[in-house]
């Protein structure tokens, strides 16, 4: 059964940014991969058991890779998925997740 499925304010910001970034060579293009991003984070909120444990970072945190370069790290409940932040796999994740 698919848990109700929530999208943090950072993860917005995320999805946000990464629309600028792709949007700047091809608005048709961003529009198309944040539809995808969005159907991932669907697709999580459907599966119970994916994504790798990301504790060190935050108690109960899990990470699925998106088309190699992202990362959607979330939290799942026996009710919800929240969805915390879509992050470039490059960056330093460890500092953004102490801030």
């Amino acid at each position: 059964m698919p848990k109700r499925l929530e999208i943090s304010h950072e993860a917005i910001k995320d999805l946000e940014e990464i629309w600028d970034y792709i949007a700047a060579d091809n608005p048709n293009r961003a529009d198309q991969f944040i539809d995808e991003i969005y159907k991932k984070c669907r697709e999580i909120a459907r599966l119970d058991g994916v994504g790798r444990r990301r504790d060190e970072l935050i108690p109960g945190l899990l990470s699925i890779p998106f088309r190699k370069k992202y990362l959607v790290f979330f939290l799942r409940t026996v009710k919800r998925v929240q969805i915390v932040r879509i992050l470039h796999g490059a960056r330093e994740i460890g500092g953004i997740f102490e801030a």
